[in-house]
């Protein structure tokens, strides 16, 4: 038989030959067989059975005999939106997704089989009756030659030889077939076979396997096929390019008939049933090539993705399943809007194009990324995913900036930054001097209305405050990943007005690390893998990590949200103003190049940019006209579509969308002045910025209230100037004698006021707190020398930087404008002040005395070092004054000179006459907060009034009470404690000489005992 087989395989022998001699063939047939079955036995060796389900076993196989890329059974991977939703298949030589025998159409295994190999479950990989057919045919008619190929020999042909070799006519080929197909035969069962042969045939249109076919013909299961679409499948096989149903369909139907009336004669169906199918009308799906992939940027972005795994590439050849972050219908929703929008815009503001990248706050899963208003618009470069384009972003980028000097705690929302004009030299190039958009200066405005109103020149100076360097790293972490050295350099102190190029995309995530409470999450498209049998596969962890505070964070979102702030400058019903609560930003460029508006609720990030992909200038289109209405259209169209909020997680009610303030937030009310725009219930303020100024109070750098004095200049060339006024006294908001100054610029971060020893100031020493630190060239001594603690013996020089003495003689000269006067701080540094502002010229400084009597010891502020003598504070300790006598003016006299040296040591400080004694200190909860509270008793324990109680905390700070002399208080003093952290406290009585009147006690705060918020002390006189 296997002679008689090779006479009719062997299609390349010449047939006159076998006519004229068969003897003579079939002993040279029978040659040839031996001669290859010895060839057979040394290349293949299928036993034993390779482990693992058929797809494995068939890969191992085809890994083994054929070349080519892996997976060698390639798969296509399908993409999905999060709620399974195709949104394209990606494949590389074709598609195809294997599928068990169990899950194939019953009618399509029958109709194959009758169509391939009707005797497929009875014979043994080769069909004897048709190799004796296949015998005569080909010596009736040797021009059209029979192979007589079971389906056991075909799946062998398809897993074993490469594509070269398949169908060459030759001998050896069909020998290692029928050899091939008769050891399959006793490895594997009928079934095990069929379902490898079924998932490696070849279908057309690029679809192998029947779910690959289903789903390319019919957009169905294998599974789901009708007995109709069954059958017409069944037949492509044979010719499947000339029989594509897409191209010839009546070529395929016509084959349908043949296989049909194969399964009539091989008793599958009857004729009455077989005409029944074949004249059931097919509906083709729509041909896939032709399908529009959904999601096209995103689509490619999630690629990319994966790109970056080497475990996960060939993508187009592992059969994945990708299930993506992405919301189709929000997706859709948004493109609508881009494109009906650009539309709308277009005649007005030459704006062609635009884009939108969607996250979910928390998770930085991609809702949405619409590249561009149309990606079929090639005018338009549609297909550019401008999401991933590097762009200017304008205003947009200073949220970073603030997030970034609020969680150095630089400053505070109620910080004065100072809106007056500055010139920066640029090497090499013209000075800069930046401008605000309308072209207006405001004088001194709060971080908050600066940020708020998107004021330029406010923020260029927080930028030299904060550094480039700091900045840049913490946009780094908060996700701005696309900021370029170059641009860094080319741009600097501009960088803060989006000067150098970012991308939207990370643009967007910067600000979900902000509406996620100050911590970064890596954006991901993906929710989850699976390979092609339905195996998770895992993910790489998302990269987490708190890029700012939580309070720094919500600071920037309580601004940003604060439509009243912006109100001066955008508007009460702006674009950025929701029907719930909403932080946004816009962002503008020069010549109008590129618009922004990015923005958050509590449940969604939402970025957009309008422009022109080629540079073209739009026509005087900002942020609030061009991105901003797009932005507004998206996320109302979102909060009003109850489907779309159950992917957000989203709350229906509106009440529940309102930003969460954290604990370590606190809102502290207190008088504003005239000149400030101040939120009516008072300012926000972090735990850390209070407890870095618990002495001074968190105004300190708006402005100060309490008891004042007037400071004036006299100078060498006759001129008297009124400088301004200095502090004396703190006092509580209430009093009748407080008055509310705003205070001078002082600097901070960088351009902030440094320390130094006054006998080392040459050699550049510094106080332990500022070890390691470098004084900037531009440094220069502001203040008299100072005791920078109690009981040191060192005195000590306060600098300003060169640019804060600027922007201090701009602050004076806006205030002398309008007749107004502006805090020097306190009257300890008064004297040093002028003598910076106005040098060698400095004649005289007179200090007004204060309106009333004070405490003599209870000046804030250091003492100062004049040569070698230890005085006060410019107000000599005197008795305590009488409220009806008029205030004078006392006067220091300064050398013009410059200052000696001063000496490593000082004179001893007089004690003064009344020496008290702790009594008592306990700590409990019996207190309105957080205090330090207490009494001051006689000798005989009667309450005493009018005597003052110093604290400092270890950084040196000094704060004073008095002791009441109230009917109900009298002898009392307190000081209220905003710090949630440990404090290292020193108390002493001060007498009213100034010096101390007890032995000075240590208190750590917060109490150790339990859960006690305050203490409670007693200081008695013990000579008195």
């Amino acid at each position: 038989m296997l002679t008689a087989f090779v006479l009719a395989a062997c299609d390349a022998q010449p047939t006159v030959s076998l006519r004229r001699d068969a003897q003579v063939a079939s002993a040279l047939a029978q040659a040839e067989v031996n001669r290859y079955i010895e060839a057979y036995r040394a290349r293949y060796q299928l036993a034993p059975r390779p482990p693992g389900d058929l797809q494995a076993v068939a890969e191992t196989y085809m890994r083994r005999y054929q070349p080519g890329p892996e997976p060698r059974i390639f798969e296509s991977s399908v993409i999905y939106d999060r709620k399974g939703r195709v949104l394209a298949e990606i494949f590389d030589e074709g598609r195809r997704v294997w599928t068990p025998l169990s899950q194939i159409s019953p009618t399509l295994i029958q109709a194959v089989i009758a169509t391939e190999d009707a005797t497929f479950y009875t014979n043994r990989g080769v069909d004897r009756r048709r190799v004796v057919a296949a015998l005569v045919q080909n010596l009736a008619n040797p021009e059209r030659l029979s192979g007589a190929s079971t389906i056991t020999m075909q799946l062998a042909r398809n897993l074993f030889m490469p594509p070269a070799e398949r169908f060459q006519p030759t001998l050896e080929r069909k020998v290692n077939e029928v050899l091939l197909a008769q050891e399959l035969t006793e490895l594997f069962t009928k079934d095990e076979i069929l379902e490898m042969y079924l998932n490696l045939v070849y279908f057309g249109h690029r679809a192998y396997g029947p779910e690959a076919a289903a789903r390319t013909y019919f957009g169905k299961s294998a599974l789901a096929l009708s007995m109709a679409e069954a059958t017409l499948l069944a037949g492509l096989p044979q010719q499947p390019a000339r029989l594509d149903p897409f191209v010839n369909f009546e070529g395929a139907k016509r084959r349908q008939r043949v296989v049909l009336d194969l399964m009539v004669r091989h008793g599958y169906l009857n004729a009455a049933t077989a005409d029944r199918i074949f004249a059931e009308p097919i509906a083709l799906a729509q041909d896939p090539d032709r399908r529009p992939t959904q999601a096209p940027h995103f689509v490619q972005y999630v690629r990319d993705y994966l790109a970056r795994y080497p475990e996960l590439d060939n993508l187009g050849r592992r059969g994945l399943n990708i299930y993506t972050t992405l919301d189709l219908d929000m997706h859709n929703l948004a493109q609508q809007i881009v494109t009906e929008q650009v539309n709308a815009l277009r005649p007005r503001f030459n704006l062609n194009n635009a884009a939108l990248v969607a996250l979910k706050p928390g998770t930085a899963e991609i809702l949405v990324m619409v590249g561009s208003a149309d990606f079929n618009d090639a005018r338009i470069g549609g297909q550019v995913n401008v999401v991933l384009r590097q762009r200017q972003p304008g205003s947009a980028i200073k949220p970073v900036l603030y997030a970034a000097a609020f969680d150095a705690n630089l400053i505070s929302p109620a910080t004065v930054l100072w809106d007056l004009s500055v010139t920066y030299p640029v090497v090499g190039s013209r000075p800069y001097t930046p401008r605000n958009y309308d072209g207006r200066l405001r004088g001194p405005v709060t971080a908050r209305m600066a940020l708020a109103g998107s004021l330029n020149v406010p923020a260029v100076k927080l930028m030299e405050g904060v550094s480039l360097e700091r900045f840049v790293e913490a946009a780094n972490r908060m996700g701005v990943r696309s900021l370029s050295e170059e641009d860094i350099r080319r741009a600097g102190l501009a960088m803060t007005l989006g000067g150098s190029e970012v991308t939207l995309f990370d643009l967007a995530v910067s600000y979900h690390t902000i509406a996620n409470h100050g911590e970064y999450v890596e954006p991901t498209p993906i929710l989850r893998m699976t390979d092609a049998r339905g195996r998770p596969i895992p993910l790489p962890p998302q990269e987490r990590r708190q890029a700012v505070s939580p309070a720094a964070a919500y600071l920037v979102t309580d601004i940003l949200s604060d439509n009243d702030a912006r109100a001066p400058i955008f508007g009460v019903n702006s674009p950025l103003r929701l029907s719930r609560p909403a932080a946004a930003k816009t962002g503008t460029t020069t010549s109008f190049r590129d618009n922004l508006t990015v923005g958050y609720t509590r449940y969604l990030v939402a970025g957009v940019w309008a422009g022109n992909n080629d540079g073209r200038p739009m026509r005087n289109a900002t942020g609030v006209t061009g991105a901003a209405p797009i932005w507004k259209m998206f996320m109302e169209a979102v909060m009003a579509d109850p489907a779309l909020l159950r992917t957000l997680d989203a709350p229906e009610d509106p009440a529940a969308w309102a930003f969460e303030q954290p604990s370590d937030v606190v809102r502290i009310a207190h008088p504003c002045p005239r000149e400030l725009r101040c939120p009516p219930e008072g300012e926000l303020f972090t735990r850390q910025w209070i407890e870095t100024h618990l002495l001074s109070g968190p105004y300190v750098d708006a402005y100060q209230s309490g008891i004042f004095s007037r400071v004036r200049v006299d100078r060498t060339n006759g001129q008297s100037i009124q400088l301004g006024v200095c502090l004396q006294q703190r006092t509580a908001f209430d009093d009748p004698d407080a008055q509310v100054f705003l205070a001078m610029p002082r600097g901070f971060g960088e351009l902030a006021p440094q320390w130094r020893y006054a006998d080392a100031f040459a050699g550049q020493e510094t106080l332990i707190a500022l070890e390691g630190d470098e004084a900037a060239p531009d440094l220069a001594p502001t203040l008299r020398p100072f005791l920078p603690t109690p009981g040191a013996q060192r005195p000590a020089i306060f600098t300003f930087p060169n640019r804060v003495l600027e922007e201090q003689r701009s602050a004076l000269r806006w205030a002398q404008a309008r007749n107004t006067l502006l805090s020097l701080g306190t009257c300890a540094e008064a004297e040093g002040i002028a003598r910076a502002l106005y040098g060698e010229t400095v004649r005289r400084i007179a200090i007004s005395e204060p309106p009333r009597r004070l405490a003599a010891a209870s000046l804030v502020g250091t003492l100062t070092v004049t040569e070698t003598s230890v005085l006060t504070d410019v107000v000599e300790a005197t008795s305590v004054l009488t409220t009806t006598e008029t205030a004078t003016e006392r006067t220091v006299e300064t050398e013009t000179q410059p200052e000696t040296r001063v000496a490593a040591e000082t004179a001893p400080t007089p004690v003064g006459a009344g020496i008290y004694q702790l009594s008592s200190v306990s700590a409990d909860n019996n207190c309105p907060g957080n205090y330090i509270m207490g009494r001051v008793l006689n000798r005989q324990g009667a309450p005493v009034g009018g005597v003052v109680v110093q604290m400092v905390d270890q950084w040196g700070n000094r704060a004073t009470a008095v002791s009441k002399s109230g009917a109900a208080d009298a002898g009392q003093f307190d000081f209220p404690i905003y710090s949630g952290s440990r404090l290292e406290l020193s108390l002493t009585v001060m007498g009213p000489d100034g010096a101390p009147a007890s032995p000075t006690i240590m208190l750590r705060y917060p109490p150790e005992s339990g859960d006690a918020r305050c203490y409670h002390l007693v200081w008695r006189d013990a000579q008195g």
